[in-house]
């Protein structure tokens, strides 16, 4: 499938055989608008990635009907860390499979060294290619003008620093999702608790950003690593709700709340509708063409509005950090370094792992950790799984979700007027109960489109995908998970007082 595309394909192993280019233009094609993403940050992801991951099963049983795709329980070495007190980075330590027996180790360009996906290409656009490229023509995210012809992972690195706020899933993170109240809730915290920190750690961030980052953190050493009192804190007015302690805490907001998201700091000034105080829409713009031999530092995406004062610092201010913290990091760092800030965001270039991006599926890791949410929601929907490990979950009122509520949610739909540059009511199509589960090219498995097409109008809804995908019906999934035991955590304690129940947050994640 990473060899052969769809169309020679096809010739060979028939007409469910599609290509990893096919698949990747088509995540990327859901994801790239810049008013909306059709698979993430709402309430379909679930139903969407569960679907994209059948389609997948479906090519690759055209080439050998004998496999299945396996599923990669993270959780284990979620809980190895969590149990060790490491930070993220210790994945690296424990895991078996980023390995030339599974799925590949990575060098210090972040290329994929061993393994059978050694040195994976990656897709290019062609004549027939219906998504928008970067600027080098590769089929990535429109802010990821990474011109690297292999698929790349900069692994558990964001600029120069570990995102530590985004720790890999252990047990009790997908306790939480299992023992969920309904339907939404399990919709809300599939993205984050379920698997959101591997995309980041997998895919990574560096390019310029690295040395910029550290030089600008080198000049503001002192104001960084400054101590405060609690008298301080009080008389900036923040010490409601303090979080940042009294050690260095410019430095643990600066580390979390700007390094820590600082690839959705790119995505968000792309799509600045959204967020900038006076709603400017596009504020991130990226070169319309780069020869493939152009160096990053001067195919670089900028805030070209801001240089030229079309918008000011404080309407770009606003997507760089959301409501929670904005004001709390003003107090504390004064105009003169946000505004330093800002200039350092606008003009510094960098390169993202496809995993953090639109272009994920290009990567192996992307296809075996979505299986493992759907063992999630199976365990979820079968009257006899109520554990994990040695912990009793909740189940929905009827156990297979069948008379469960659809969340229809996107963070991208608006009301009218909601936005001075675009006044018209708008719906990001994806997220609602009726919307196609799946682009009409890709295929299902062999029979489920007929099964799941329940009111044969030649579509496949998200609710008809998840009523199909019943397990307690015989026609639905004709494959089955290994077990539900989760040996690992056993004995542990998953459960603290209250279940969650998710939040628009939740679908943030990517």
């Amino acid at each position: 499938m990473w060899k052969i595309d769809t169309e020679a394909g096809k010739a060979i192993y028939g007409d469910n055989y599609y290509s990893i280019q096919s698949f990747t233009e088509e995540h990327a094609l859901a994801s790239n608008d810049i008013r909306c993403d059709s698979f993430h940050e709402g309430s379909g992801f679930l139903t969407h990635h569960l679907a994209i991951t059948n389609s997948f099963e479906a090519s690759l049983r055209a080439i050998d009907p004998s496999v299945t795709l396996p599923y990669w329980d993270f959780t284990i070495e979620g809980q190895q860390i969590k149990e060790a007190g490491q930070s993220p980075s210790y994945f690296l330590e424990v895991t078996p499979f980023l390995s030339d027996e599974w799925f590949g180790s990575v060098d210090e360009n972040d290329h994929i060294i061993d393994s059978r996906w050694k040195g994976t290409a990656m897709p290019k656009a062609t004549e027939t290619t219906t998504v928008s490229p970067n600027s080098y023509g590769y089929i990535r995210s429109y802010w990821n003008n990474n011109n690297d012809k292999e698929v790349t992972r900069h692994l558990f690195d964001i600029c120069g620093y570990e995102a530590t706020n985004k720790l890999i899933p252990s047990c009790s993170s997908h306790y939480d999702v299992l023992n969920t109240k309904t339907l939404g809730s399990f919709q809300l915290l599939s993205p984050s608790d379920g698997h959101g920190p591997l995309h980041v750690h997998l895919g990574g961030m560096g390019g310029d950003c690295t040395q910029v980052f550290a030089d600008f953190m080198e000049k503001y050493a002192d104001v960084l690593n400054a101590d405060m009192t609690q008298e301080e804190v009080k008389e900036l007015g923040l010490e409601q709700g303090w979080q940042w302690g009294y050690t260095a805490p410019r430095m643990a907001i600066f580390r979390q709340e700007i390094m820590g998201e600082y690839f959705h700091i790119y995505r968000s000034l792309w799509r600045s509708h959204m967020c900038a105080r006076d709603n400017t829409p596009q504020l991130l713009e990226c070169p319309e063409y780069c020869d493939v031999d152009t160096p990053m530092s001067e195919c670089k995406c900028s805030i070209a509005k801001y240089e030229t004062g079309e918008t000011d610092w404080e309407d770009v201010y606003y997507c760089v950090l959301s409501t929670r913290v904005r004001n709390t990091f003003l107090k504390l760092f004064g105009e003169d370094f946000v505004v330093e800030l800002i200039d350092t965001i606008s003009n510094t270039s960098i390169k993202e792992g496809e995993m953090l991006e639109a272009a994920s599926p290009a990567d192996i890791t992307f296809w075996v950790i979505h299986p493992t949410i759907e063992r999630l929601l199976i365990a979820k929907r079968l009257p006899n799984v109520n554990f994990m490990g040695t912990s009793v979950f909740q189940k929905w009122g009827t156990v297979d979700g069948s008379e469960e509520s659809w969340l229809s949610y996107s963070y991208y739909s608006q009301a009218e007027n909601a936005n001075k540059y675009y006044t018209d009511a708008y719906t990001c199509v994806g997220h609602e109960a009726t919307d196609p589960v799946l682009p009409d090219k890709l295929p299902f498995v062999d029979g489920f489109y007929e099964y799941a097409d329940t009111d044969n109008d030649g579509i496949v809804t998200n609710w008809e995908y998840f009523l199909a995908t019943n397990p307690n019906l015989p026609d639905g999934l004709d494959y089955v998970y290994d077990h539900f035991n989760w040996d690992h955590c056993a004995n542990k304690q998953l459960f603290f007082g209250h279940e969650r129940v998710g939040s628009i947050e939740d679908v943030s994640v990517l």
